[in-house]
């Protein structure tokens, strides 16, 4: 066979894999065999060929192996765009296998090859670049860093959306979804699991099984930190289900423990300790991760109270301790438990031993972040029960530093959910000391965080947290003048409430969220003078006393948001809502939940900004003094009617 003829046949054999048609071109390249008279540069591009096809199919053994032979002709020949190909694929294969710096370093060397050829086209050049990309961000989850994995993926999308495979392109989107979801970009991350969705519809190629299983996975990871769990477990189950049709062990016995933990975490127990048990049955010959299911299901059993159980569950961890005791895992996990179980007890003595333990391993190197914050969160838990038998305030102010410190590790690991989590703890912690100012300042900082990264049932819980705090202030004033008991605070606080719930042994509750009764709405210039009123109460129309005694209250109101840096402030048994635009400031008076005010409010002030009309009428005013009427507003009074007027406004985060 002339030279020529052989390289347009392995070139065919390229576009069938490009093409996706991974059997075909499967079939063909053996149908090219034997290869004893190719040339070192055939030989090399055969091999290579032949390893990207059974990468794909997820034979890796025998993609290292051919991949191998690819190498050791590569490295015979001169520096072209095959021995890209060739240092690619085998980067690929070695980052699947740990090899990560040997992977780093093969991923340098196709780059500077790639960086010095002249003679190829913009498509082998893009497409080949963005594959150095990809994998490169993928070794950086390796290493760590994901910062820099999300930057290189980018890249990795804008140059493959145009030249790349659709397969692959389908898993750049569903890693940099993945990506986002460490950062707490939840809404991103929601876009490109539907970009990879989407793609993979209807494909049933083996190209496309990795692809689908990290769309599934990844949207029920991304609805479980959102808290919906239901969504959650909707896409859980499906990546479950598939992963176990396509033999992929690991991505099940993830599904299995993903599954375990929803169920335990809204209350279905048995449902809980099944999918616990299939996934301990699964990694019978992965010692780590047994212990860690081991664990998640001794946890569970001492939730439930089962005296019985929980023990049998420790005994088998300890078990693996006290086969490997110097595995720093199998310690940890050790320890952990033991401490969970000496806290059930109601002897000192175990308590005491308990809290030394969870000190310990929050002061030592983490090994699981997510068994360090729940450490946390237990010690924080003994230190209130602590307080109330003591009043001890030393218990109470170590409980604050634990706060802050689970704050730091929430802030360093993008944990959004348990960061606004502890800003509510500190609003509670803050009205026991009845620094209402304080509390109030945690609450507006704590849904800041849930409403940026669409925790959405958070962020409905903590405005309805605010609400009622605004409208039991006199209670709690009169309370703080007859100084009340600490059990007394603590009882109306509900705060051990809270911690069971970030520890998950208390099923989250759905807050409930209903429309407001708008009273006024005003837009002011900065400088006090009524540009805009808009009265929808008929009360305070026709009552001149309650409109005007808000307007002499309005400085205090305004000095109120937006120096202490609060989102509402209460007139009576009204809300306010303020918001400044220079040169103009709006505010929203209404009775009932914020919530749902917040976003008409956070709307409305939005369109003002962004339709020109209506700005260039409020700018006008302030030259002229003349007040805006609904019938010459130049369509703010529409734009009032249409978000104010309108109870069934989507929620959306």
């Amino acid at each position: 066979m002339r030279k020529k003829k052989i390289q347009q046949l392995l070139n065919f054999a390229r576009n069938l894999i490009e093409e996706e048609k991974i059997s075909e071109a499967l079939e063909f390249l053996n149908s090219l065999k034997p290869v004893d008279k190719y040339t070192d540069q055939q030989k090399a591009v055969f091999y290579t060929r032949n390893s990207e096809i059974h990468r794909m199919l997820g034979d890796f053994p025998k993609a290292y192996e051919t991949a191998e032979r690819a190498m050791q002709f590569a490295n015979k020949i001169e520096r072209g765009i095959d021995v890209v190909d060739t240092f690619l694929n085998m980067a690929r294969i070695i980052h699947f296998m740990g090899k990560n710096r040997e992977c780093s370093n093969l991923l340098k060397e196709s780059f500077e090859i790639l960086k010095n050829l002249t003679q190829i086209s913009d498509k082998d050049r893009q497409r080949r670049l963005g594959l150095y990309y990809f994998y490169k961000a993928n070794n950086f989850v390796k290493f760590g860093d994901i910062k820099k994995c999300n930057e290189y993926e980018k890249v990795s999308i804008d140059l493959l959306e145009k030249w790349g495979p659709q397969a692959m392109l389908a898993r750049i989107y569903a890693g940099y979804g993945l990506g986002l979801i460490h950062v707490g970009e939840f809404n991103k991350a929601l876009n490109f699991m539907s970009k990879s969705q989407k793609i993979c519809e209807n494909k049933e190629s083996p190209q496309y099984r990795m692809p689908k299983l990290l769309y599934l996975f990844g949207t029920g990871v991304i609805y479980y930190n959102k808290g919906e769990s239901q969504k959650a477990l909707e896409y859980i189950k499906k990546g479950t289900s598939l992963s176990g049709k396509y033999r992929k062990p690991m991505f099940r016995h993830m599904g299995l423990n993903a599954l375990g933990r929803l169920y335990y975490e809204i209350g279905e127990w048995d449902q809980a300790i099944k999918y616990y048990k299939e996934a301990i049955t699964l990694a019978e010959n992965f010692e780590p991760g047994k212990v860690y299911q081991l664990s998640n299901l001794h946890n569970l059993y001492i939730s439930m109270g089962d005296v019985c159980s929980a023990p049998q569950i420790f005994q088998k961890i300890e078990q693996y301790r006290d086969k490997e005791k110097d595995n720093p895992w199998f310690n940890l996990f050790y320890r952990f438990n033991q401490a969970l179980l000496l806290k059930k007890s109601k002897r000192t003595r175990d308590l005491g031993a308990a809290q030394e333990i969870f000190k310990t391993i929050i002061n030592e190197e983490v090994i699981s972040l997510e068994l360090t914050q729940i450490a946390l969160l237990n010690l924080c838990e003994m230190l209130l029960d602590e307080f109330k038998d003591t009043k001890n305030v030393e218990a109470l102010e170590e409980f604050s530093l634990l706060l802050e410190r689970l704050r730091k590790i929430a802030k360093k690991r993008f944990s959004y959910k348990i960061l606004a989590e502890t800003y509510l703890l500190d609003a509670k912690l803050s009205m026991i000391k009845f620094d209402f100012k304080k509390a109030r300042q945690s609450l507006t900082q704590a849904q800041q965080i849930a409403e940026k990264y669409g925790l959405k049932w958070l962020a409905i819980k903590i405005s309805n947290e605010h609400d009622k705090l605004l409208q039991n202030l006199e209670v709690w004033e009169q309370m703080k003048k007859e100084n009340v008991s600490i059990n007394e605070r603590l009882e109306k606080l509900e705060i051990n409430d809270q911690i069971s719930t970030m520890l998950k042994r208390k099923p989250v509750e759905i807050p409930e969220t209903s429309p407001e009764s708008p009273i006024v709405l005003l837009i002011m210039a900065n400088s006090g003078i009524p540009l805009y009123t808009k009265i929808f109460n008929k009360e305070w129309k026709f009552n001149e006393e309650l409109f005007s005694g808000f307007l002499s209250a309005f400085n205090s109101f305004s000095d109120e948001i937006f120096s202490e840096g609060l989102d509402r402030a209460n007139f009576g048994k009204y809300t306010i809502l303020m918001t400044g635009m220079t040169p103009f400031m709006s505010c929203y008076v209404f009775e009932g939940q914020s919530f749902q005010a917040k976003k008409k409010f956070s709307k409305f002030n939005e369109t003002l900004h962004e339709t020109e009309q209506i700005w260039k009428k409020l700018t006008s005013s302030i030259r002229t003094g003349q007040v805006i009427k609904d019938n010459d507003s130049g369509g703010l009074g529409n734009l009032v009617k249409s978000i104010f007027n309108n109870k069934s406004i989507p929620i959306s985060l």
